[in-house]
């Protein structure tokens, strides 16, 4: 179902921006030509080499290529001052104009697309690609990004409470308000020893957590969310050291949070961080009969 589903959408985004032809958008040159050309006009200096490794190209198929445009007058190709062995391949002006008619051919095709979407509908088709993007884009150490929140962060976070928690848990829309109400109370009496975290991958929200007073002594730990495609990718442990760091540096003693008992990956997080469990209740809340959990983290 999944590869049918890749094909069909596939097949939908290929004719839809113009690649079923053997022609890029109806110009002399195909769609492996084109983006040489791209890859000649965005990185200097460029070997055949690089071309080969970054689109995958066999050296063979790069020649006739190369060999085409160079009769063109598109390219120029010299020995490489560093290794005479290797090619620097560069573009004339002719060839710079070569891919700046095809950049303005394609800027129109993708402007004629798009015009009739709102500006909710243009955000969203960019969200959806980010996150096609992200998930098969292999990951590296680091590629998430930690930041402190922002305008506009406040609101998302308790949208997507809301939304995680009814689609997986089926809480009602009381969660909303619960949420809504910590955070409202949070923004408006925000104290230094107080903080949110906002966890982005490729410039897309992760996930969320925050530190906020209980007391002079004791700090919690809130609102810990990590979006489902983001899970098992580390952030969620990282956002819980990040905010055990802020309450450490704060001079916080004790570190409490309220969980739920079936939550067992938020409850592994917490374990793993040395947090304990200290005291359980029973609640009638959010259109659910809850066990309720307070763990506690005693700081050196």
């Amino acid at each position: 179902m999944t590869v049918d589903r890749i094909r069909a959408f596939n097949r939908f985004y290929t004719g839809k921006i113009g690649l079923i032809t053997n022609r890029f958008l109806k110009s002399e040159y195909s769609l492996v030509q084109a983006r040489v050309l791209y890859e000649l006009s965005t990185t200097a200096p460029v070997h055949a080499a690089d071309l080969i490794r970054n689109l995958g190209l066999s050296a063979d198929y790069l020649s006739k290529i190369l060999s085409k445009f160079e009769a063109q007058g598109l390219i120029t190709r010299s020995p490489s001052p560093k290794d005479a062995r290797k090619q620097v391949i560069t573009l004339t002006p002719d060839g710079g104009a070569a891919y700046s008619g095809l950049k303005e051919q394609s800027n129109r095709h993708i402007t004629s697309i798009i015009e009739t979407l709102t500006p909710e509908e243009k955000s969203d088709l960019v969200n959806a690609m980010n996150q096609i993007e992200d998930i098969l884009t292999p990951k590296e150490a680091g590629f998430v990004t930690i930041r402190s929140h922002r305008p506009g962060d406040i609101g998302y976070v308790i949208h997507r409470h809301g939304v995680i928690y009814a689609r997986e848990y089926g809480f009602n829309t009381e969660f909303d308000a619960y949420v809504a109400g910590g955070m409202a109370d949070f923004i408006e009496n925000k104290t230094p020893g107080e903080h949110l975290w906002i966890a982005e991958c490729r410039n897309r929200f992760a996930g969320a957590v925050a530190i906020v007073r209980n007391d002079a002594h004791k700090a919690q730990l809130r609102w810990l969310i990590v979006e489902p495609e983001a899970r098992q990718k580390g952030i969620g442990t990282q956002l819980v050291n990040q905010a055990v760091r802020f309450a450490a540096d704060n001079g916080y003693r004790f570190i409490i949070l309220w969980t739920i008992d079936f939550l067992h990956a938020a409850r592994r997080l917490y374990t793993n961080a040395g947090f304990q469990l200290a005291e359980t209740k029973v609640s009638q809340v959010w259109g659910k009969t809850l066990t309720e959990e307070c763990w506690q983290f005693k700081l050196e």
